[in-house]
């Protein structure tokens, strides 16, 4: 929080090699590493206890429900029924004309769970195939629709593990032209980073077993190593720090029930 932005764009689950590869604007990029490797994490060292009163915090990530009300100027929560990038990027724009002497940090959710794109769609009818075989004979009529893209899926193979290479791929991509059309519409000087990256299956420990997501409690290039892409701009916003407004919080069930749905919660939690 201490570099020098106007806007700071952040991904979550990202990693560095990916985005390296996959960046298609002209700036300068470095590796750092991320001082946590989940979201609350990164969130707890970077947020907890400061008065970021000059920042507004546009995220679709509710780990920032458990921030207290006088760490931003105001946080701006895009519900989880709008979680794909569009909206991020509608709710970034709006508080940009809203609060144009403020920094802005804008948190979209991917690459991060749950997939988009056509090779989600692929995954999923073969998920749905897979559950129609499995409960033929079991239960007439039997149908699951749209089930869910788990890492489970690719530790025992019912889904390829290069399927997810590609998925996570695309997911990147979407987030990467969402981001470019936000930059289009912000002024001052913007970095994009990670909060933390993620394991897509790499074999890790003594037996070699295949690790996905972001345990946090494995430490590896893969989950810790994030991008500090910084573009140029040629002009700078006014900046100024205010008495923090507060925002609108959401219901504890609605919060519980998105980090379970993304993994951060076992179920009955």
């Amino acid at each position: 929080m201490t570099k020098d932005w106007d806007n700071l764009i952040i991904l979550d689950a990202c990693r560095y090699d990916y985005f390296a590869e996959q960046i298609d604007i002209d700036g300068s990029l470095e590796q750092v590493i991320s001082k946590g490797g989940r979201s609350w994490e990164f969130m707890e060292a970077n947020f907890v206890g400061r008065e970021l009163h000059d920042t507004v915090y546009v995220t679709a990530n509710l780990h920032v429900e458990k921030l207290d009300d006088d760490v931003f100027y105001t946080v701006e929560t895009v519900p989880a029924s709008k979680r794909n990038p569009e909206h991020v990027v509608k709710a970034a724009k709006e508080a940009h004309k809203k609060y144009p002497d403020k920094r802005l940090i804008v948190h979209f959710m991917q690459p991060h769970r749950p997939y988009l794109g056509p090779t989600a769609d692929k995954a999923r009818d073969q998920l749905n195939d897979n559950f129609l075989r499995y409960t033929a004979g079991v239960q007439e009529g039997a149908k699951h629709t749209k089930p869910k893209i788990d890492f489970s899926a690719f530790r025992y193979g019912e889904l390829p593990i290069e399927w997810l290479y590609e998925l996570y791929e695309e997911n990147l991509d979407i987030a990467l032209d969402h981001t470019y059309e936000l930059l289009e519409f912000i002024d001052g000087k913007s970095v994009i980073t990670a909060d933390h990256g993620e394991l897509l299956g790499e074999r890790k420990g003594i037996f070699g077993q295949r690790k996905f997501g972001h345990p946090g409690n494995i430490k590896t290039p893969e989950a810790y190593i994030v991008p500090w892409f910084t573009i140029k701009s040629k002009q700078r916003r006014e900046i100024l720090a205010d008495e923090p407004i507060g925002w609108d919080r959401l219901d504890d069930e609605v919060v519980k029930n998105r980090l379970r749905e993304l993994g951060y919660l076992e179920p009955g939690i």
